[in-house]
């Protein structure tokens, strides 16, 4: 807050000497040597007079003396507005920004001016050494001209007031092209006086480029936009409080995206996470839990399961539930939530309220998303997942290439083609994860894998790499924030000028830090990209523009730190078992081939470069969502009666699997038994939702004894579920020689017969006909036959 001059500061203001319009001089520190970025300022100490001064004041003075010695200034200053962003050849360089009082007193009389070098910076490597220097080295001359500075009455403590100079180019006394030191000195009055050293400071570049000189310079920007994907047990995302900070203005995803959407008529590259968008979009759908609901309709069949439906067995309808004959209950159905493939509007009145918040933040970044990505940028695909390639290319390298399969070559949502890409967000690639590459892909490296000077392209072992620059990405110099827009931006130029006036217009590449949230007018940024001889392109165009620089892998630099960041193998093996246990969930279900599909995207996001500042919760995340899927699995059983006794060499008996879900399973029965027994059935087994269905079963055997069988479930490829159930067979079966005996008794039993029957007949006969002899002898007749001479 501005206060009124008080008439002793207006008096030491008439007190402190006027310069007239003439060369700049240096901060009296001391005088800049041949090398001005080795030197730095020495506060001069105040002699206390002891007049009027308390021991407070003198306490406070002490405090600010402190807070130099840590560098921390007791004024702050900001460059917020530089204009034009190069030197020009005549009219007015002007900067404006604010200076705050970071002190615990009042601070008056404050004088603003501007400060350039004598000397230019011409490579790279000078612009990295400076921009270590510390903030109070002496780097310029002060512009000393009391009509071209800026002036602020008084600062209280906290407060903060905005400046703004206009300085005309012939001040600059400067013609050497290169990248200059340019910025602004703030000298005020506390109550321990004023001296000439600068009380806050601010720094940036500012480049010296020939408007005359021929050509142009190959330059391109990359937006990254990645994010940790954490899930919970049911599938949804995790963290939806940081998810509405990252999307909604001000936050870091938001940030980058508006900062890209600003970009008016300059080509810009965005490199992108399809998981991320895949993700977002799930938030902006009210962060369903993973589904297992319909989104095939009964009859259609999963793909690949095409030709094998003839030897299902179904049931016509469900059979007692198992909740009535069991005690239990059929699971719950997941959420009533759109899920994969539903097309019912979402209600946002019946969300809770954080999740209100969060679709809605998702809905405007994707719109807003969309809308910023125009025609001639080029969007950059990551690995979906943003996987860990120098970790997978060590522990599973077919992760990595599953990864990139599906990421595709659409952005997901958007009417865009994507190019796949390769790169980490420090810009580290190991060389075995440049090896595993995949041939279509772009690879991003960082320059600081390279001796100095790094190529701006390189070929390695076959794979054309492009060079990003860490110095434009790493901003400004520094007091000030050196991520500001107009820091990042004089990096840039600053990085770019030096290339173009080497000659040979080697390309430049910037990566924007994928933590970096740019304040909200990204116009600043981009208004001043307009130098003539400044190209911004995209990254396919800067890879086509010079012809790469062959480079042995051995000379790669890989720092340790980046070895030990990595994932470890259980963070792969946690990430394939998970992607298996979908895969069978998906076998299971009969009217939902999406699962899988879904599981695998969680799975691919749990081994990502954000996993690496905290693997273990990443991997407790994706052993949780497995455990939730295997109870899943596990709620499909099979019984069977405990004992089975078969009488001949085949028998069938009776097995019931019970589905205790509440969607339609298809299941196969996998039988385990000695290499003796064999059983048959049906190759898979269909049962509708919370039912049970009853299967025949056929055990074959040739040798007698009790054969030990399990029984277990499997999904319709065969992989087993967790279920199972133990019973015996027996097998009684009677030797070949006893049923020869029993035979040849039976064949005698029935031969006695026949005999038997044949002699009965026979006397039969014979009796009948010896009675019609009789009756035609006399009656009178004397002799008679002895009794029973007929049966002899």
């Amino acid at each position: 807050m501005l206060r009124r001059l008080p008439f002793s500061a207006a008096l030491a203001a008439l007190a402190v000497p006027l310069a007239l319009a003439g060369p700049a001089h240096a901060d009296p520190g001391g005088a800049p040597a041949a090398d001005p970025a080795t030197q730095t300022q020495q506060r001069k100490a105040q002699p206390a007079d002891g007049s009027g001064s308390g021991s407070r004041k003198e306490d406070v003075s002490r405090r600010a003396e402190r807070a130099r010695a840590r560098d921390q200034a007791p004024l702050s200053v900001s460059i917020d507005q530089l204009s034009p962003s190069t030197i020009p050849d005549r009219g007015m360089v002007r900067v404006s920004g604010f200076v705050t009082n970071n002190d615990v007193e009042t601070w008056s009389t404050i004088n603003v001016y501007a400060f350039v070098s004598d000397t230019p910076m011409t490579t790279p490597e000078q612009l990295a050494a400076a921009a270590k220097l510390p903030p109070d080295a002496v780097v310029g001359g002060r512009i000393a001209n009391e009509r071209h500075k800026g002036f602020i009455a008084e600062l209280a403590p906290g407060d903060s007031a905005p400046y703004s100079i206009s300085i005309p180019r012939h001040l600059l006394h400067i013609s050497t092209p290169g990248v200059y030191w340019f910025g602004v000195h703030a000298l005020g009055e506390s109550a321990a006086g004023r001296d000439q050293t600068a009380d806050g400071r601010a720094r940036t570049f500012l480049p010296l480029v020939p408007d005359a000189r021929p050509g142009e310079q190959p330059t391109a920007i990359v937006i990254p936009l990645r994010h940790a994907l954490v899930y919970t047990a049911d599938g949804s995302l995790d963290d939806l409080a940081g998810w509405i900070r990252a999307l909604s203005p001000g936050g870091r995803l938001r940030s980058l995206v508006d900062f890209g959407a600003s970009s008016g008529s300059h080509t810009v590259s965005w490199a992108i996470d399809p998981a991320l968008v895949d993700a977002v979009r799930r938030i902006a759908d009210g962060n369903p839990p993973r589904s297992l609901e319909p989104n095939l309709e009964a009859g259609q069949v999963q793909g690949d399961d095409e030709g094998d439906e003839g030897d299902t067995t179904e049931s016509p309808g469900p059979t007692t539930s198992p909740a009535a004959t069991e005690g239990g209950s059929a699971t719950e159905s997941p959420s009533g939530q759109p899920s994969e493939g539903s097309s019912n509007p979402l209600d946002l009145d019946q969300l809770d309220p954080v999740v209100q918040a969060a679709a809605k933040a998702a809905e405007t970044w994707l719109a807003r998303l969309g809308a910023a990505m125009r025609p001639e940028d080029q969007v950059l695909s990551l690995p979906y997942g943003d996987v860990d390639a120098a970790a997978a290319a060590l522990h599973d390298p077919q992760f990595y290439t599953r990864a990139v399969a599906r990421a595709g070559t659409t952005l997901p949502g958007f009417d865009v083609t994507t190019t796949p890409v390769l790169s980490s967000p420090s810009g580290y690639l190991n060389a075995q994860g440049i090896a595993a590459a995949d041939p279509s892909s772009t690879i991003l490296l960082t320059d600081q894998m390279f001796d100095a000077p790094a190529p701006a392209l390189a070929r390695i072992e076959g794979h054309d790499a492009v060079v990003t620059s860490t110095g434009a990405a790493s901003g400004g110099p520094g007091p000030d924030d050196p991520t500001a827009l107009t820091a990042m931006r004089q990096r840039l130029l600053s990085e770019a000028a030096v290339r173009f006036l080497r000659g040979d217009h080697a390309p430049l590449t910037m990566v924007l830090p994928h933590d970096w949230a740019p304040p909200a007018d990204g116009a600043t940024f981009f208004g001043g990209l307009d130098p003539a001889w400044l190209d911004i392109t995209s990254v396919d165009a800067v890879s086509r523009s010079a012809a790469p620089t062959t480079v042995d892998p051995a000379t790669l630099r890989y720092p340790r730190y980046q070895q030990e960041a990595e994932l470890d193998q259980p963070n792969f093996d946690s990430a394939d078992a998970l992607i298996t246990s979908g895969v069978s969930l998906q076998n299971l279900l009969t009217l939902n081939n999406l699962v899988s599909g879904t599981v695998t995207d969680q799975a691919l996001g749990s081994a990502s470069y954000s996993a690496r500042t905290r693997p273990i919760l990443n991997r407790a995340s994706t052993d949780q969502s497995r455990v939730w899927i295997e109870s899943r699995l596990g709620s499909v059983h099979v019984s069977a009666p405990r004992a089975v006794t078969l009488s001949s060499s085949s028998g069938r008996f009776q097995a019931v699997i019970t589905n205790n879900l509440d969607q339609p399973v298809t299941v196969s029965l996998d039988a385990t038994a000695d290499r003796k027994l064999t059983i048959d059935g049906p190759r898979r087994v269909a049962v509708p939702a919370s039912s049970r269905q009853a299967v025949l079963l056929t055990a074959h055997t040739n040798e007698n004894g009790i054969h030990e069988v399990t029984l277990a479930v499997a999904d319709k490829r065969g992989t087993p579920l967790g279920a199972s159930t133990a019973l015996t067979i027996r097998s009684a079966q009677v030797s070949n020689v006893i049923w020869l005996f029993i035979v040849g008794g039976m064949g005698l039993f029935f031969g006695a017969i026949g005999v038997r029957l044949f002699r009965r007949v026979r006397s039969s006969r014979r009796r009948q006909t010896e009675s019609g002899d009789a009756g035609d002898e006399p009656a009178a007749s004397e002799q008679k036959e002895p009794a029973g001479a007929g049966s002899r």
